[in-house]
């Protein structure tokens, strides 16, 4: 999307312009007097020409004293100030003095004495040069006036002015210049679609984003990148079925593999924030069959739904992940979201069904049964739970601090029962 380094752009501009201007230069001004324009003096005129000569020979050097000894006697705004310049330009070009190139060619082209041939060509070199120095508003400004004086522009021209308008953040006429562009060849190149499809998402117009996308697709089908940059902008809309049927469209095809695909865009959706939009796309690919129900998807799927705060579809996605592992842990994570939420008898339930099946941290489920047990005013159970827990080393500490408060809460209620007991 971008224009390119600054280097390519400058040997563009010497390859295509330099030496066509140089041979041009004297020649316009030999068929001026002819056309009615404007004539250069004689003695500028040898001068040029002795200078053309030099800069034959690569004495580029000799070439810019020369010209630059002509300029002491120019008057501004003359047709000799303006080819002087011009010529001046043009040998600071070729010695690669990019910023003293400019400044010539500017002045030259502003005096509006060129002739109009030659006065369109120093417009589009400079349009070129400013955009080799990332001076984008000033070539947009001579790309704009040069555009203007084509009577049938090329394609690759109407991509030029589109990349300035890209890279000033004009998007909508970006957009317009590369769709003439595209209007206009027979064989539109992938980097003018990518240009259409970066300003549009730029501008957050997701529909033509996915528009240009499915152009992009018909086009170059064989490249999955485009495959799914169109299901993730489906994702942006929220629009999950179109965003699945492209994915197993390109798979069908054999563009790409479906699954990573669908897990990169599920991410994609979670780390953007949007977990929710991830979970339900998962879901409906895991009950469409365009995912094979397996552990690592599933434990996907409740992470989603847990980070997105729909608890009990995250609960649902661990009792079917402890069911395909074979593992307790599920039931842990569950626990602790019932605890979370001071569902205790939930809690209770989940920890003993953990305890049915192997676990990674025995003494955490232990700790965590105890607080549930305590919560609920069963001291016998929570303490005798605790103690289990604190026979495990990396829940020791833990167990240790919930028996002291369990202690306290035991004490606080055997006092409230006291009283209720004494005032009965």
């Amino acid at each position: 999307m971008s224009l390119g380094r600054a280097g390519e752009v400058r040997a563009m501009i010497r390859k295509t312009g330099h030496w066509v201007l140089m041979v041009g230069v004297l020649m316009a001004f030999v068929s001026a007097g002819v056309s009615g324009e404007e004539n250069v003096s004689g003695p500028i005129y040898e001068g040029l020409k002795e200078a053309q000569k030099l800069m034959g020979e690569d004495r580029l050097d000799d070439a810019y004293d020369e010209i630059d000894g002509l300029r002491e006697d120019l008057e501004a705004d003359t047709i000799d100030q303006a080819v002087v310049l011009q010529m001046l330009g043009r040998v600071e070009l070729s010695r690669e003095n990019y910023p003293q190139a400019i400044q010539h060619l500017k002045v030259s082209h502003d005096t509006g004495k060129l002739p109009e041939q030659m006065h369109q060509q120093v417009g589009r070199m400079l349009a070129q040069l400013y955009a080799s120095e990332e001076q984008y508003e000033q070539a947009l400004k001579y790309a704009r006036a040069w555009l203007e004086s084509q009577e049938e522009p090329k394609p690759q021209q109407y991509m030029f002015l589109a990349n300035l308008m890209a890279q000033t953040e004009r998007y909508d006429g970006a957009m317009a210049m590369a769709n003439r562009a595209i209007e206009a060849s027979d064989d539109p190149r992938e980097s003018w679609f990518q240009l259409l499809v970066a300003s549009s998402f730029q501008q957050g117009d997701y529909r033509q984003t996915a528009r240009d996308l499915k152009r992009m697709v018909r086009r170059w089908p064989e490249k999955p990148d485009y495959w799914k940059q169109l299901a993730n902008i489906y994702v942006q809309l929220d629009d999950r079925d179109s965003g699945l049927a492209v994915l197993q469209l390109a798979w069908k095809s054999g563009v790409l593999e479906e699954e990573g695909s669908i897990r990169s865009m599920i991410q994609l959706a979670i780390n953007r924030g949007i977990p929710e939009r991830g979970a339900r796309l998962l879901d409906h690919a895991l009950e469409q069959g365009a995912l094979p129900t397996e552990a690592d998807y599933v434990e996907l799927l409740a992470n989603a739904w847990i980070s997105a705060r729909e608890y009990e579809h995250g609960i649902d996605s661990l009792e079917r992940l402890a069911s395909l592992r074979d593992s307790g842990d599920p039931y842990v994570r569950i626990a602790n979201l019932h605890i979370e939420r001071g569902r205790w008898q939930e809690a209770e339930a989940s920890l003993r069904s953990a305890q049915e099946s192997e676990l990674e941290e025995p003494g955490e489920a232990w700790v965590l049964l105890g607080i549930a047990l305590t919560e609920q005013e069963d001291f016998e159970g929570g303490f005798e739970a605790l103690r289990k827990g604190r026979a495990f080393e990396d829940s020791r500490e833990r167990a240790q601090r919930w028996i002291q408060y369990a202690q306290q809460l035991q004490k606080q209620h055997n006092w409230k029962q006291r009283n209720q007991s004494e005032g009965a």
